[in-house]
């Protein structure tokens, strides 16, 4: 009997070494394959799949579960072999058309333009579409409930979505790339065009996938569901307009892969779409966290860090061509970023849980810098206007180290006027919103409402005003224009703007401000409490497994 047949008589013995344990008998036996004497896993096979075991074991288990579904669903095998079979047919159809040509004629930029269609549709199409209804699936079908009672936290079930929506991306990328290759043996396109061409696809869909997640964790109910998937629709359809005209536009048919102005706007557009997508992600990790939890102080302090990059993008491209009106239009991003930003913080809850007032600070000095940091709607206001009005101060100092005559209004006199309507128009939504939240409840809906509301009245104030007034719409600029948001940065942009008129918005704002602040103090008496002992045995319980 051979030494395999006298393994499987005794279980317990020791396995054989793959040198003499054999199969078969007499001529016909054949030694064992290494992998099948190795049972313990010790030799490099064994240590390779303990090592696989590992990494799926640290793997965000919702990208493995993600990564399993979205590979085997419908949608993915027929988007990716309907992308193949365009790979295909274009490759074939742009060499027969371009024949003999091709031998001696640089043909590559009409082919690059196909394959980026080809490559586009599906990663800022099909991926976001997909990882949206992805998320709002588990919240509308009540498996989200099993989701959140396990130890994952939401910021890893919102990462582990969109890692899964990576990973479909990089196997589109992994299919088309090979030809984009071809194109440069064809000639006529170089190296930085096509790696500039893929990372603006890239950071596009991804930025497009974030806020696709994003807006599914805004949508409870079906109706909801409804109006969020046109939202991505809408963003999906804009998004491939604008990528496919600056791709197209100013990357191909200028060659600007190769410039150093359009390298920079490039990194750029890298760096804050980058920090953008961080913020939708944290944002709808912050919808879906257990509201006894903290789910504003980190969404804070990303908006901070994402106003830095701003400041520096802003300053930076200000500088690089040394004109004015570079900082004055980053001054009105800032202003409209701010007051964005602080309308939504408006719809935040004012009661703090108990969790959350034990991480408050404690300290005299760390409450006074970082109570606005706390949830709120309060301290969001603050930290809105405060976050905003040193924001755009900073740019406009920057006026010092550009040329002086290059801009039609002073940025300082445009960094008082933006504070200004910032603190009043911020100011006005707040009266308004609050007592609508407090008696209909705390639903982003009012306070997004009540901005557009604010914004379009005073647009179009000025004019019924001086219909009423004067019987005809105005034709030229007036102090009573100054309510007019619009009018007056064009009116700023075209001519210099009046100091006085700057003041006086700005006091303006400084008196709706003060209103605000004399209504809120309750909010800045949380104090942080004591963490109780039960609490502080369960943490250690858990630390020591």
């Amino acid at each position: 009997m051979s030494e395999a047949n006298q393994v499987a008589a005794d279980p317990l013995a020791p396995p054989p070494s793959s040198e003499t344990c054999t199969l078969g008998g007499g001529s016909g036996e054949v030694p064992y394959h290494p992998l099948a004497s190795d049972v313990e896993g010790e030799g490099v096979w064994g240590w390779i799949d303990r090592a696989g075991r590992k990494i799926a074991e640290w793997l965000n288990p919702i990208l493995v579960k993600e990564a399993r579904q979205s590979l085997k669903s419908r949608q993915f095998l027929v988007t990716f072999f309907l992308l193949l079979a365009a790979t295909c047919v274009w490759t074939i159809l742009g060499v027969v058309v371009n024949a003999p040509d091709v031998y001696y004629v640089p043909t590559g930029e009409s082919l690059l333009i196909g394959y980026y269609f080809i490559l586009a549709i599906p990663l800022i199409g099909m991926v976001p579409l997909a990882a949206h209804r992805s998320l709002a699936a588990e919240i509308d079908d009540d498996t989200f409930e099993m989701l959140v009672i396990t130890q994952l936290s939401s910021m890893r079930i919102v990462v582990g979505k969109l890692n899964s929506a990576v990973l479909q991306m990089m196997i589109y990328f992994a299919a088309i790339v090979p030809c984009l290759a071809f194109t440069y043996l064809l000639r006529g396109v170089n190296l930085p065009m096509i790696a500039m061409l893929l990372a603006i696809v890239f950071f596009t869909a991804l930025l497009v996938t974030s806020f696709s997640l994003m807006l599914a964790t805004l949508a409870p109910t079906r109706a909801m569901q409804t109006l969020a998937l046109l939202g991505v629709l809408a963003v999906i359809v804009f998004a491939e307009f604008l990528c496919a005209g600056f791709s197209l536009n100013a990357v191909i048919d200028y060659d600007m892969g190769s410039d150093p102005d359009a390298i920079m706007f490039t990194l750029m557009y890298l760096i804050v779409g980058a920090s953008c997508a961080a913020i939708f992600i944290k944002a709808a990790a912050a919808r879906i966290a257990p509201v006894t939890e903290n789910r504003s102080t980190g969404l804070r302090w990303s908006m901070f860090i994402q106003q830095l990059l701003w400041i520096a993008t802003i300053a930076f491209l200000g500088l690089w061509y040394d004109d004015g009106e570079v900082l004055n239009f980053g001054m009105m991003v800032l202003g409209g970023y701010w007051l964005v930003m602080g309308t939504l913080m408006l719809s935040e809850s004012p009661e703090l849980s108990p969790r959350v007032q034990r991480g408050l600070p404690s300290t005299y000095a760390t409450r006074t810098l970082l109570t606005w940091f706390n949830p709120g709607p309060g301290t969001g206001y603050v930290f809105a206007i405060t976050s905003g009005g040193v924001a755009t101060l900073t740019v406009g100092a920057f006026a010092a180290l550009v040329d002086a005559d290059s801009a039609r209004t002073d940025p300082l006199t445009f960094a008082i006027l933006i504070i200004g309507y910032l603190m009043a128009y911020l100011g006005i939504v707040r009266l308004i919103a609050m007592p609508l939240c407090n008696r209909f409840g705390r639903m982003l809906s009012i306070p997004i409402g009540t901005m557009l509301g604010v914004m379009g009245l005073a647009a179009v104030l000025p004019i019924i005003l001086s219909v009423v007034f004067t019987g005809s719409p105005p034709y030229t600029y007036t102090p009573m224009e100054a309510i007019d948001w619009a009018w007056t940065m064009v009116e700023a942009f075209e001519s210099s703007y009046s100091g006085t008129l700057a003041l006086l918005v700005f006091i303006t704002g400084t008196v709706i401000t003060f209103v605000n602040l004399t209504m809120m103090f309750a909010e800045f008496r949380y104090r942080r409490i004591s963490i109780p002992e039960r609490v502080v045995e369960d943490r250690l319980a858990t630390s020591s497994r």
